[in-house]
């Protein structure tokens, strides 16, 4: 069972994929989280990332493709069921995608559409902070830390990442809309598309995803 989240950012596709991973034997690939951990080790895709990432413009499909393909070829990957968070996220690296499942002989069963209000979803993403120190997450409006603008369990001043700023996340809107939504044409031809709608809350999302899994096994 291989599933694929679609979904601008900020509509919750990584709280899901961590909340499967957590409750099922699971493995989360997240571009973002790739993105990010190379990044942060410098490495040579990392650094090269780094510039698009903070224009809020796509990283290029072939440094994407390198970091998935490093990710699926480790031991972790092997015989385990996966959740691809936000890749793939135009058409190439979907057909990308299905080439490489096919040579493991295996295939995308479940591809989740994660839908929200457009100016719902900015103002989540404009209100995250992060601590520098231990990554915890924050909201200034839904998850605000005990201590103002103060992480909970390191006592650090939040701060805010660089693509959470309005004007990234507005750029970031148009990229998506433009390279991304085609891809629910793609998958919807191969019958494996449904939506959620990401508004609700966490809980009720979860539920509904869980619900279309065992649709899908059974």
């Amino acid at each position: 069972m291989h599933i694929v989240f679609i979904g601008p950012p900020g509509v919750g596709k990584g709280t899901q994929a961590n909340m499967l991973v957590e409750r099922y034997p699971i493995v989360k690939i997240s571009t973002g989280d790739l993105l990010r951990d190379s990044i942060k080790a410098g490495s040579m895709l990392g650094v090269q990332a780094k510039g698009f990432m903070e224009r809020g413009e796509l990283v290029p499909d072939q440094l994407v493709l390198g970091l998935v393909l490093e990710k699926i070829s480790s031991p972790e990957f092997a015989k385990k069921t996966f959740v691809f968070d936000g890749f793939p996220r135009n058409i190439l690296q979907a057909q990308e995608l299905d080439k490489i499942m096919t040579k493991v002989h295996s295939k995308i069963n479940l591809v989740i559409d994660f839908t929200m209000d457009e100016e719902e979803r900015i103002s989540r993403l404009s209100g995250r902070r992060m601590c520098p120190k231990c990554q915890r997450t924050y909201h200034i409006i839904y998850a605000k830390p005990l201590h103002d603008n103060l992480c909970d369990v390191c006592g650090i001043p939040l701060v805010q990442r660089s693509d959470d700023n309005e004007n990234v996340i507005r750029q970031r809107s148009t990229v998506y809309w433009e390279h991304t939504r085609p891809l629910l044409e793609y998958y919807n031809k191969q019958k494996i598309l449904k939506s959620v709608n990401a508004s609700r809350s966490i809980e009720t999302v979860f539920s509904e995803i869980e619900n279309m899994i065992k649709q899908i096994l059974e």
